[in-house]
């Protein structure tokens, strides 16, 4: 197993110290690099980050001990330096032994500069965001089997929406052909919102996250990108909601050739659950027949669970 580095110890970057300690692979995380754009005493700024890893508001405590020593996390025993750096390819990254460094910043900038860091002897990089300077966008249950290991260095695993929707959209397409369709997500809050109103790239973004905002989606454009028949055939808004995690998405498809019911459909997803998305997806029945609600999902490993409860045909 290569040495794992990490940009951005956020939402997802916590979240995947988790599910490397879970699977016994933390003492392969070498290093990680942070920004610290309020100029605070890194020491104090590292004792912060340890704080939030060991009481997460929304996964609960770390299940082991965590605590911090200078600039470095201190994981079960294990130490590991955090960087604090506005340009984390010039972290030296090979030099701490990282060989696959993960960019969990959701940086566009960072994003766009990472490049850089395989002339400096890491092997792979990969976002977990969409990257158009990717040389592969990868999804479960739709497109693992075509990675190139030679080929593809730069590697994005796309967005939630896009990894959810996709693979199911595709058992769908090669049943019954999509002509088009909308997509609404309902999204929960992100680390640049903010409970009061604030200026914002996109200005409704700004707005406080106690209330409902409507914004831009990403997901016809990443969905496109990993299904290429289907690009500029999808529209999509999202909302954003004052929740903590889970995401909700209505697919709303014109299909050029509609199945007779809602059976048919049930068992055509089904199979393709039971199958090639065995682990990706699954079919939600609810609890004695009603349906659950997003917080049953919480730490759910699947991509998309697909409520049947609300599956319905019109004509």
């Amino acid at each position: 197993m290569a040495g794992i580095g990490i940009i951005g110890l956020g939402r997802v970057g916590r979240c995947l110290l988790r599910v490397l300690a879970s699977r016994g692979l933390l003492g392969q995380v070498r290093a990680i690099a942070e920004l610290n754009p309020g100029g605070r005493d890194n020491r104090v700024l590292t004792e912060n980050l340890a704080y939030l890893l060991a009481a997460d508001s929304t996964y609960g405590p770390f299940p082991g001990q965590v605590e911090s020593a200078g600039v470095s996390l201190v994981v079960d025993g294990q130490a590991i330096p955090v960087h604090y750096n506005p340009h984390p390819q010039q972290v030296d990254w090979a030099g701490a032994g990282a060989r696959v460094v993960v960019e969990a910043s959701g940086d566009p900038q960072a994003t766009a500069e990472a490049r850089g860091l395989l002339s400096q002897g890491v092997a792979k990089v990969l976002f977990t965001r969409s990257a158009a300077t990717a040389d592969a966008t990868l999804i479960r249950g739709l497109n693992l089997d075509s990675y190139d290991p030679e080929a593809h260095r730069l590697v994005s695993c796309s967005t939630c929406t896009a990894n959810a929707l996709a693979p199911v959209l595709s058992v769908l397409h090669r049943a019954y052909r999509v002509r088009r369709g909308a997509i609404l997500t309902v999204h929960p809050a992100l680390s640049g919102d903010t409970l009061l109103d604030a200026p914002a790239r996109e200005f409704a973004a700004g707005r406080s996250a106690l209330g409902m905002r409507a914004v831009t989606s990403q997901v016809a454009r990443t969905v496109g990108q990993v299904l290429p028949e289907l690009a500029g055939r999808l529209t999509a808004m999202s909302i954003r909601v004052p929740t903590a995690v889970v995401n909700a998405l209505v697919a709303d498809l014109v299909l050029n050739s509609p199945p007779p019911d809602k059976a048919e459909v049930v068992a055509l997803l089904q199979q393709a659950v039971d199958g090639p998305l065995s682990g990706v997806a699954a079919l939600e029945r609810g609890i004695l027949g009603r349906p659950r609600a997003a917080a049953d999902f919480k730490g759910d490993p699947r991509s998309a669970l697909i409520e049947i409860n609300w599956l319905a045909l019109s004509g």
